[in-house]
């Protein structure tokens, strides 16, 4: 995580995602968004942030590129995440950031910083960091019920998906967190360096990640390049 001296969101989104949210919320509905019962007034002031007068998180997200999120007094209040990474948003309501980041493999370090993460995102201005992962699936979302199952037998079977993750600070009790979400051909970014990250995880992350037979794969095409 680096502190984000940039736009913590992108004035000018990109309208084909815009429309592709849509299709996401009239397919998963309220899956994808939520927020506490009388927390109105906590979305409204954070969707004025953005320049968005509402107090519902899905009018927010909907003007916005990115995911959005709202943390308050620890817990998140409001989220409306059209393209979710394996999970369903609304079902993380009233969590902390510990709890959210509990089910992570290996994650007790994550943990423990969790509470510190939390305070600082409503100390500073705004940090941003990066999470990617390989996968079988081209598309934005990958809600539980969107996975593609398919057996990879090469670079153009893979994407390399990966989320721009930066904080806003509202007030000393309430911040927002947005995701821009990306995915790719794995072979338009492919460096040996990922193959050495993925080469470095644990057997939990990569059992969390669903990358075991893709980073057997992975080492597979590097061999027989070298032959």
């Amino acid at each position: 995580m680096i502190r984000n001296t940039g736009p913590v969101f992108i004035s000018s989104p990109d309208l084909d995602i815009i429309q592709k949210k849509k299709e996401e919320l009239s397919k998963y509905n309220t899956d994808l968004f939520g927020q506490i019962a009388g927390s109105e007034s906590i979305v409204e002031r954070a969707a004025r942030y953005c320049g968005v007068y509402s107090n519902q998180i899905q009018d927010l997200a909907l003007r916005l590129e990115e995911d959005v999120a709202v943390m308050h007094q620890g817990k998140l209040t409001a989220i409306c995440f059209c393209f979710p990474s394996g999970f369903i948003p609304s079902q993380r309501l009233g969590m902390t950031l510990e709890d959210i980041h509990r089910p992570v493999a290996d994650s007790e370090l994550l943990v423990k910083a969790s509470p510190g993460i939390s305070r600082v995102m409503c100390e500073q201005t705004s940090f941003r960091r990066w999470v990617w992962t390989i996968t079988t699936n081209p598309d934005l979302s990958n809600h539980p019920n969107n996975k593609k199952q398919i057996e990879p037998v090469g670079l153009d079977d893979l994407y390399f998906r990966y989320e721009t993750q930066t904080t806003a600070k509202i007030n000393s009790e309430t911040s927002l967190f947005f995701v821009k979400m990306d995915v790719v051909p794995l072979k338009s970014v492919y460096h040996k360096r990922i193959l050495d990250s993925v080469n470095s995880m644990t057997d939990n992350i990569l059992e969390y990640k669903n990358l075991t037979k893709i980073k057997n794969l992975l080492n597979l095409l590097a061999t027989e390049k070298n032959k």
